[in-house]
């Protein structure tokens, strides 16, 4: 993980969400640029139904974590 580089510029938008570019190692262990979503604004779908999952997390498990449901508690 020591490889990895965030970078806060640009940051674009499209449907639903926000995107920063980010360095990483491909399997092959070259250094690639990708763009990672760094915000949601919009509901996400999976299955056909809206899943709005967590944007950070300590573990995979907690980023599976569907949130919808607080979204709409008051």
């Amino acid at each position: 993980m020591e490889k990895l580089l965030f970078d806060s510029d640009p940051i674009i938008h499209t449907t639903g969400a926000f995107l920063r570019p980010m360095k990483v190692p491909d399997s092959e262990g070259k250094e690639i640029w990708l763009w990672f979503v760094s915000e949601f604004n919009e509901d996400t779908f999976k299955d056909g139904k809206v899943y709005n999952p967590k944007e950070f997390g300590k573990t995979k498990a907690e980023l599976l974590v569907d949130t919808t449901a607080e979204l709409f508690e008051t």
